[in-house]
């Protein structure tokens, strides 16, 4: 066999290796896989693992010669008892074999770890959960902020991409020691799903775009979004009007919309997309269902589906 093996020029002369001496040369990694799971109202399941601190998604190492897909679906079933095919990669994370929060280890090689979707998990399922007790101590549902917190750190950073990516429709994320190689429109501005203040989503104006997608403003303090209130003078094109039996409101963005720099970020997304960014629980999911409809037969905008979320560059109209 004919390879190329020094790192700092690609453009070396390739050397010949044997099977076996090829073999020794790669560089060998441990496998994990863990599961995000939510519930209706947006909320991280987690566990306590009585093994080290800090709380983590459900999951753990992989068995060699494991698939990563197999290998979630059996730490779910060890770890909840519960039955699930995970299908949808939400990211792919690599750990350098130095990172100072596997030191502990002494020998550890570095790792590769893939997060999948374990979608949304109603009451039933929530209640057929049944923890190893020699493992886990307890496991909980927490807003996403707050699981990230009790994390690690670079679990936490996994959690949150592996959310966002659930959320942006945009493909798996990949990471390198808990940055994302190439950030997207949530990772560059730090949104953590979920995280709107209790009540925003009632008294804000789901205000859309030509192509029936929702405006989004970003705190940068917060890290959180929300929707643009009927007194942010300039965005829309008519007076918002109230939602049919509902709190809040409905408009349309102005045309030529031109977002001025140092303010807020300002976001565009699927009406759906939008509520799990806001927050889907306290009707917000509801809420933003009737918003699209009351647009789609007002103005005959589009219902717009499932994209990657999109961000009006300042200046840009």
């Amino acid at each position: 066999m004919t390879f190329a093996t020094r790192d700092d020029d690609l453009r070396a002369e390739p050397v010949s290796l044997a099977p076996e001496e090829y073999a020794r040369s790669r560089a060998a990694f441990w496998g994990g896989s863990a599961v995000l799971f939510t519930d209706a109202d947006g909320r991280v399941l987690v566990v306590e693992p009585r093994y080290r601190e800090g709380l983590l998604l459900p999951g753990g190492g992989m068995d060699p010669g494991e698939r990563p897909s197999r290998s979630a679906a059996r730490e779910v079933a060890e770890e909840l008892a519960l039955v699930v095919r995970p299908s949808r990669l939400l990211v792919v994370e690599w750990v350098s074999g130095d990172h100072e929060e596997y030191a502990e280890f002494g020998c550890f090689p570095g790792e590769t770890l893939y997060v999948w979707d374990g979608g949304v998990l109603g009451p039933g399922a929530l209640a057929r959960i049944v923890l190893p007790p020699a493992e886990l101590g307890a496991h909980h549902l927490l807003p996403a902020a707050e699981a990230a917190a009790r994390m690690g750190p670079l679990d936490g950073a996994r959690m949150l991409a592996a959310y966002r990516a659930r959320v942006d429709a945009s493909g798996p994320a990949v990471l390198e020691d808990g940055r994302a190689t190439a950030p997207g429109v949530l990772e560059r501005h730090g949104v953590v799903p979920g995280a709107a203040p209790a009540g925003s989503a009632a008294t804000g104006v789901w205000a859309f775009d030509p192509q029936g997608r929702v405006l989004l403003l970003v705190d940068s303090e917060g890290r959180h979004c929300t929707l643009p209130s009927a007194h942010h003078g300039g965005l829309f094109h008519d007076i918002p009007s109230a939602l049919p039996g509902r709190a809040g409101a409905v408009a349309r963005l102005a045309p030529g919309l031109t977002v001025p720099s140092g303010g807020p970020a300002h976001l565009l997304a699927p009406p759906a997309q939008a509520a799990a960014l806001l927050g889907p629980g306290g009707g917000t999911r509801e809420r933003a269902r009737a918003a699209a409809d009351l647009a789609a037969d007002r103005w005959g905008l589009p219902r717009a589906a499932p994209r990657p979320v999109e961000e009006i560059a300042p200046g840009r109209g």
